[in-house]
């Protein structure tokens, strides 16, 4: 049987002055030896040739935290349009996540992003993801701009309330899935290791093909489980475990739905750049003043 080659695509996340960082309770730290919640084979997608795997792993959380079944196709057309701004293969966590927490203008109007339920998404089928990826592309790109502020009008009912990046520490992604709903959005570096079955556990990269976005779910001492993108025929069920010791992630993110208040600490520190944004803005509203009057 020919051996199959899936896609990946999952760049380093950039940061900025706008992310967060989960914050746990420092005096409760240590975490138990067991948690959270191991994905079954129908939570779990496949992006076939096309990278999108960033998109699909957010997608198969949000569907496992609030039982709707979310378009991963809808959520990679406005990373791509809105965050990347560029069609080439591949995109961050970070994209994925501030795609679904969306955008407004100064005057709090929301203008794109957020969550679709797969029910109103009729652009693309899952065998579309079978294409070469430039024709996927092209079937994305076709969508008109009405259309995309129809779909607008539903997803903006279903946006994260916020996303945090997690370092990456044993107790502290353990903690963080223990006070997510459906897990943590995690990436790893790939090598052809992955494409071995049967693979239990996931086999670190000897030569590195590419960044690949997954789900961390559960935890078991020193071991973690993902669910990945590949569909449910994938090592086990569309499962593996690793180890945080040999081959832990490269970055994780938690991400908060907007039917839960962002925890204490995500909050401060949100009321806090919202502080500062204001007084930058005082700031820059006076710079130009006095260059006006200089003028």
């Amino acid at each position: 049987m020919e051996q199959r080659i899936y896609a990946t695509g999952a760049e380093p996340s950039t940061l900025d002055v706008r992310d967060f960082k989960y914050v746990p309770d420092m005096a409760a730290l240590a975490a138990p030896l067991k948690g959270g919640t191991r994905y079954n084979p129908e939570d779990i997608e496949d992006q076939h040739r096309v990278g999108i795997c960033t998109a699909i792993s957010l997608t198969q959380n949000a569907r496992k935290a609030l039982g709707i079944k979310f378009s991963a196709d809808f959520q990679y057309l406005i990373q791509k349009k809105y965050i990347d701004k560029n069609w080439s293969e591949g995109s961050s966590a970070r994209s994925s996540l501030g795609a679904a927490k969306g955008k407004e203008d100064a005057q709090g109007n929301f203008l794109w992003g957020g969550l679709l339920p797969a029910e109103h998404w009729t652009f693309t089928t899952e065998e579309d993801r079978k294409l070469p990826y430039s024709k996927y592309i092209a079937k994305l790109k076709a969508i008109p701009e009405t259309e995309l502020k129809k779909l607008f009008e539903i997803s903006k009912n279903y946006r994260l309330a916020g996303y945090a990046q997690v370092e990456v520490k044993r107790d502290v992604i353990a903690k963080a899935i223990d006070e997510s709903r459906a897990g943590l959005i995690v990436r790893f570096v790939v090598g052809r290791e992955w494409y071995t079955a049967p693979i239990e556990p996931l086999r670190r990269a000897i030569e590195p093909i590419s960044g690949h976005l997954t789900i961390e779910s559960n935890y078991d001492g020193n071991s973690g489980r993902i669910a990945n993108t590949w569909g449910p025929d994938w090592a086990d069920k569309g499962t593996a475990f690793f180890s945080m010791l040999t081959n832990p992630p490269t970055e994780a993110w938690i991400p908060y739905y907007n039917d839960l208040p962002l925890p204490d600490p995500i909050q401060k520190q949100k009321e806090e750049l919202e502080t500062l944004k204001g007084e930058l803005k005082k700031l820059i509203q006076k710079i130009v003043k006095l260059l006006n009057l200089k003028m």
